[in-house]
């Protein structure tokens, strides 16, 4: 099928992606720095508070591309009209209204255009994927009745 060699390709694609965002958190601050602008300050003279926020959005991130991952699986492996899926979905729903959370606390201490565009980014992320989530979950609920019914 298809789909399902799809799914397999971009199920091997995030896994690489992942051990790569893995790797790189070692080298954060140095990228950091590497692609800031000029009038930002490095990223060892930052609070603690904001390091950690930045830590936590990159691992938050991590942990969607996993889950994204295991979505993909399921979709290579079998039908997505399991419960796992709408699980995975609520998931990722919650991961990116924790970032949009994030970011919106930082734009109010650094305030930036692209903070405020991220923020809403996310967000609009985190309402797509509960708006999949509850489409899914009645597909399956019709699915589980015209099941019943033949």
């Amino acid at each position: 099928m298809l789909e399902s060699k799809i799914a397999k390709f971009i199920s091997l694609l995030l896994k690489m992606v992942l051990i790569f965002g893995i790797i790189l958190i070692i080298f954060i601050p140095l990228i950091y720095d590497y692609f800031k602008i000029t009038n930002i300050i490095p990223f060892k003279d930052h609070s603690l508070i904001y390091k950690s926020a930045f830590y936590l959005c990159y691992i938050i991130c991590l942990f969607i591309i996993f889950i994204l991952i295991k979505i993909f699986n399921l979709i290579h492996t079998s039908s997505p009209f399991k419960k796992e899926l709408i699980i995975y979905l609520k998931i990722i729903t919650v991961s990116f209204m924790s970032l949009t959370f994030i970011i919106t606390i930082k734009f109010f201490f650094i305030p930036t255009i692209l903070s405020l565009a991220i923020s809403l980014i996310t967000f609009i992320a985190s309402l797509s994927f509960y708006c999949l989530s509850q489409v899914f979950k009645t597909a399956m609920t019709y699915k589980q009745e015209n099941d019943y019914t033949i």
